[in-house]
């Protein structure tokens, strides 16, 4: 058995200040129990050796300070209902790992765009445009898996140790001050400098062109051992890349028809056929209790206000 994980849910709407008051809804759950099923396969992590100026704590300052960035647009409303079929899916994938590797805060927030993204170790923003995307608790899973994946590898850090050094040529950061001054800067000389934003976008292009994959991989194998289906993070991708299941082939890459997007699809499909055959005849599935917090997700009109 594994530890208790913690979970954190909040929802936030898009305005010009961030309030100050209670930014959390905190649920503890406990590894989760699942009925005896035939899937078993262990969500093994291959970190990458990569350049990462940052500790651990100051990987977290990090997060801070990019997760003060991105809530300044957004209001947090605290939503019992909404978090709590959220943190069920959530404790699922979480309990695939200790405790200490999974303090992440779920955190759903109401933009135009279907996006999730992480923010340095313990954040996983997902808008609400993307759960209207979704089809079933398995898509979300394997979502959550994915940018869980990113987290553990330790992404965020890496790219902005990139940044760091080819941009402003900083090797080395200090405590919380350094690091938001070094962050500041790093945003204004990209902003004043066209060349510097050309290089910014073609190193963090390059970090994600290596990380998806991983990323990927631990979505399919970490909603599988939680008990969901792989082959729903599949179409999950397929339908928002707009891949319309072309995966790339030999043929098409040496002839330059492949796409990124593509690529990736191929590397999905492969990697999910190398999951032992019960786990893939999983079957998606969009049950009743999904599709009424989907809806309530969608229909939501409280941003703004605090539930008691």
């Amino acid at each position: 058995m594994l530890g208790e994980t913690e979970i954190h849910v909040t929802v936030h709407n898009r305005v010009p200040l961030l309030s100050t008051a209670g930014l959390f809804i905190v649920v503890v759950v406990g590894s989760v129990v699942r009925a005896q099923q035939p899937c078993s396969v262990s969500p093994a992590l291959r970190i990458r050796t990569a350049t990462n100026i940052f500790n651990v704590q100051q990987e977290q300052t990090l997060g801070d300070i990019e997760a003060e960035w991105v809530e300044s647009h957004y209001h947090p409303v605290h939503d019992v209902e909404l978090a709590a079929h959220l943190n069920t899916v959530a404790g699922r994938i979480l309990s695939q790992f200790h405790s200490d590797q999974a303090r992440v805060r779920i955190i759903l927030i109401d933009t135009p765009e279907a996006e999730s993204f992480s923010v340095a170790p313990e954040r996983i923003y997902i808008t609400r445009k993307m759960i209207t995307l979704l089809k079933s608790d398995d898509e979300l899973a394997g979502l959550l898996g994915h940018e869980l994946g990113h987290i553990l590898a330790h992404q965020n850090a890496i790219i902005m140790s990139q940044l760091f050094r080819g941009i402003l040529g900083v090797n080395a950061i200090s405590d919380r001050k350094d690091i938001s001054e070094t962050v500041t800067r790093l945003f204004a000389s990209i902003d004043r400098d066209r060349k510097l934003l050309r290089k910014s976008a073609q190193i963090i292009e390059r970090q994600e062109a290596i990380h998806q994959y991983e990323a990927d991989r631990v979505a399919l194998y970490t909603s599988a051992a939680a008990g969901f289906s792989p082959q729903a993070f599949v179409e999950l991708f397929d339908r928002s890349a707009k891949t319309n299941g072309k995966a790339a082939n030999l043929f098409t890459d040496i002839f330059a028809a492949t796409t990124s997007d593509t690529r990736r699809l191929r590397e999905i499909k492969k990697t999910l056929k190398r999951l032992p055959g019960p786990c893939r005849e999983l079957v998606p599935a969009s049950s009743t209790e999904f599709r009424a917090w989907q809806a309530a997700v969608t229909s939501y009109s409280e941003f703004g206000t605090h539930e008691d």
